[in-house]
């Protein structure tokens, strides 16, 4: 199969594992440009798979091909030096000897030394920090300056694919979302395609032009992040993406886009085949009212109270445990007696 022109990465049938455990179970993903996140819980297997493409890890199966180029075929596989890539890791990984001119040309090839202050200054400015931190040491600098000093480093070389592996995961909140913003619009402004392995969904949906969903080893859904969210493949993805409560119903015959279910009649994005449905409610979509109105009965299990909004985990009468994001000015108490609706429509799976 011939690599889909322009793509800076193409991964097909990749299989990978630890001894006689299996880790990466026949992975199919291309990447033309932009931002590719690799969405998923711990030890579903991203590491691995970027670690695979890095060439740190040796593929039982599959190909890899690179910018048109391919680095595992067979038994044939280019040293990790050799693939053309950059490369960021979780903790940047600073050479604590050399300043920050040093670390970002380190990567040059030897025709450009000598050229390196300029391409210096490029970097700096792409990852959008001020010339004079080129003199400074890694130790003197902020977290989120020492992640964009890695990606200069890792775009130096004009790599076509970076490989980003939970690069933000250290920094907290406010900084992860700056940093992640200005890696996003420097790596866009180099051309370069990014493969990122993340965890967080709001970053993998915030910051990427694809998401891939990742459990056990293989891709549930490779999808742009709205398509990914508001059209989830099976359950699985509409459970760990948003964290959609699954609720058993029944669609009736006829082409009417809803069903019955512990809620009440919902109304269904579209319409599904008569019989029983898995319904998938996101927790912005349960509606808690803490009066006599409509809605099914249920009684407060516990809150997470987070200062804009609140996670309010409520029990149905019927026994179905649901979660509902409400506003932090109307959070009930534990043990409250409430009503709960469903506000728009639900995705639906064949049960």
């Amino acid at each position: 199969m011939s690599t889909p022109h322009g793509a800076a990465l193409e991964i097909r049938g990749l299989e990978a594992g630890y001894g006689r455990t299996p880790v990466l179970r026949g992975l199919d993903l291309v990447v033309t440009d932009g931002v590719t996140a690799i969405l998923g819980p711990s030890g579903c297997g991203k590491t691995t798979l970027l670690r695979s493409v890095a060439g740190f890890v040796a593929p039982t199966a599959g190909t890899v091909t690179v910018a048109g180029t391919p680095v595992v075929e067979g038994r044939r596989s280019v040293p990790a030096r050799l693939r053309g890539l950059g490369y960021v890791p979780q903790d940047g990984a600073l050479f604590p000897h050399l300043d920050v001119a040093g670390n970002i040309a380190f990567g040059l090839a030897a025709s450009e030394r000598a050229d390196s202050a300029a391409r210096v200054a490029e970097m700096l400015e792409l990852v959008e920090l001020p010339a004079a931190m080129a003199t400074r040491f890694p130790h003197e600098l902020s977290g989120g300056q020492q992640q964009r000093v890695a990606l200069a480093r890792a775009l130096a070389p004009r790599p076509r694919l970076v490989l980003l592996d939970e690069p933000f995961s250290s920094l907290d909140a406010s900084l992860r979302e700056d940093t992640g913003r200005a890696v996003a619009r420097a790596l866009r402004t180099a051309g370069a395609a990014a493969l990122l392995v993340t965890h967080d969904q709001g970053e993998a949906l915030s910051l990427a032009d694809q998401v891939a969903v990742m459990m056990d080893g293989s891709f549930l859904q490779v999808d742009a992040p709205a398509a990914v969210y508001l059209t989830p493949a099976e359950p699985r993805v509409a459970s760990f993406l948003g964290h959609a409560s699954l609720v058993d119903g029944d669609a009736p015959a006829g082409d009417r886009a809803e069903a019955t279910c512990a809620l009440g009649v919902v109304p269904l994005r579209t319409a599904a085949q008569p019989g029983p449905v898995r319904l998938a409610v996101r927790a912005e979509q349960i509606q808690i009212r803490q009066d006599t109105g409509d809605g099914a009965p249920a009684e407060v299990v516990d809150i997470s109270f987070y200062g804009h909004d609140a996670t309010v985990r409520v029990r149905l009468d019927s026994g179905e445990l649901l979660a509902a994001r409400t506003p932090a000015t109307s959070v009930p108490q534990p043990g409250d007696r409430v009503r709960v609706g469903v506000v728009g429509d639900v995705v639906s799976f064949p049960a």
